[in-house]
């Protein structure tokens, strides 16, 4: 099992003499307004969580989005502030942009475009031109503000991520200095499509071509590695090796590898062995919480693509098709709203409440109800709490890159007396081989998934969830991180 210890002792070694910066569009620390004054908040999230460390201890600088509505007011003339607050160890470097400029390249190009382009998931992406404009807008912003940061350096390691700056790379490799050493890497957090859904895009040779200017492009899957090698070949004509993974263009050579992420295991073992954990469970078991037999447990962004709705579905088919489980089962949906000024998600933060009224509304008998759905995010202990005492966690999205609640509620189950049930769709089930897997669309079958779950025995149940656990406790966020950084960091020498 990789440590912290170990991957920073390792970015120390391979990084020195060379700047080292993070580019994303979230940060990890923001300013905001509160009734006590001026508050600092983390994001939640495993890459935030993960790249914190990382950067504490080699003192690179981290680009990101401000988005606190005191973040202006605790940086520098160069935009930048030193964190964490209380004990800096390196810099946070903010980008602003004014909210039409978010609107265009967060909420519009980002999440109406791409987004649904890449997990094809029946949403109709967003071909405006005005979307294009503002992101291509924004990346440049992104692009300007880490030249100002690498400025003067002979080497320097850039570490892009995700889906928002796509075109940030060739900015910045086509105005470096003829001098200055720069490797460039990219780890895309969502799946790629196939070559025939990303050709759809009017812009999708300027996306590849940004993408193309990394020396290292990371994805989740293997599979996601092909779809963007055979979206560079048809789209762009280069040449491509799929047996190597890699992409011979503009006379440079750009390798493009599996990186599957993961949670940081042994902190969320740990969390979730906390008295206050116990204190909940107890609680959540309580008479006038959930006195029934069994408990199903599910934690969402709400998003389409997490297939909440055909969760609630399956949920409906499987207590009609199997009586006996009525007034025993309770499952809990936890749903932080994102996204909200995207009209689909408006939409769909007002459908999931009426769903599981419909269904509950259906069932109800005296004081049960099937489906009990939280709106917002749940507290560690509440969180760590179902997800011990819970007999299923379903994770069911309709396309998922990943998934970390997946690997999430492993790590939680440390009495290894949950099942998960999770869909083929997330790229999770290429690890995680013990789980009950499910098509989401598939109502009939889904329905059976819960069922079997419920009834597995305990010794099945522990031998399952040991082997899971043994899988993300070896494949944890550290080992990700290990692995992306031995591979990129040989490009500098």
């Amino acid at each position: 099992m990789v440590s912290t210890k170990d991957v920073q002792t390792l970015v120390k070694s391979k990084l020195k003499g060379c700047k080292f910066i993070i580019v994303s569009n979230r940060e990890p620390y923001i300013h905001m307004h509160t009734p006590d004054g001026v508050k600092v908040k983390t994001p939640t999230g495993g890459l935030t969580a993960a790249l914190d460390p990382l950067m504490q201890a080699t003192g690179g600088t981290w680009v990101a989005g401000g988005s606190g509505d005191a973040d202006r007011e605790h940086v520098d003339k160069r935009n930048r502030c030193p964190v964490p607050i209380d004990n800096p160890k390196y810099i946070l470097k903010r980008v602003w942009m004014s909210k039409e400029e978010v609107d265009k390249f967060y909420f519009g190009f980002s999440n109406q475009t791409l987004w649904p382009l890449c997990h094809n998931v029946f949403r109709e992406p967003s071909f405006k031109k005005s979307y294009w404009e503002g992101y291509k807008h924004s990346n440049g912003l992104y692009a300007k503000a880490v030249r100002d940061e690498t400025r003067g350096a002979d080497k320097a390691f850039i570490w892009f991520h995700d889906y928002h700056l796509a075109l940030t790379p060739k900015m910045i490799r086509s105005e470096a200095p003829k001098k200055q050493k720069l490797v460039l890497a990219h780890f895309w957090h969502i799946p790629w499509p196939t070559w025939n859904t990303f050709a759809l895009l009017p812009w999708a040779k300027e996306v590849l071509n940004g993408m193309l200017a990394n020396d290292l492009i990371g994805f989740h899957l293997q599979i996601y590695c092909i779809n963007f090698l055979a979206s560079v070949e048809k789209v762009l004509g280069a040449k491509v090796d799929y047996r190597t993974l890699n992409v011979k263009y503009g006379g440079r050579t750009i390798q493009v590898r599996p990186f599957p992420i993961s949670v940081d295991f042994g902190t969320i073992d740990k969390l979730a062995k906390r008295p206050g954990v116990r204190r909940e469970i107890k609680r959540v078991r309580a008479p006038q919480y959930i006195p029934y037999k069994y408990i199903g447990v599910g934690v969402d962004r709400v998003d389409y693509t997490k297939g909440i709705i055909e969760r609630f579905r399956a949920i409906d088919r499987f207590l009609e098709k199997y009586p006996e489980f009525q007034n025993k089962f309770v499952f809990v949906e936890a749903g932080a709203p994102s996204r909200t000024r995207v009209p689909a998600y408006m939409n769909l933060n007002e459908e999931i409440p009426k769903v599981a009224d419909e269904i509950n509304w259906k069932y109800m008998r005296g004081y049960w109800k099937p489906i009990i759905y939280i709106e917002g995010k749940l507290g560690p202990d509440r969180l760590f709490a179902l997800y011990r005492t819970a007999d299923v966690c379903i994770v069911s999205p309709l396309q998922d890159g990943m998934n970390l609640v997946a690997k999430e509620f492993i790590a939680a189950n440390v009495d290894c007396t949950g099942t998960l049930i999770l869909s083929k769709f997330a790229g999770a089930t290429e690890e995680l081989k013990e789980a009950i897997v499910v098509n989401p669309y598939d109502v009939e079958g889904f329905a059976d998934a819960i069922k079997d779950a419920l009834e597995i025995t305990s010794k099945e149940k522990r031998r399952r969830m040991k082997s899971l656990r043994a899988i993300v406790k070896r494949n944890d966020v550290f080992k990700w991180l290990e692995d992306f950084i031995c591979v990129a960091t040989k490009l500098l020498s």
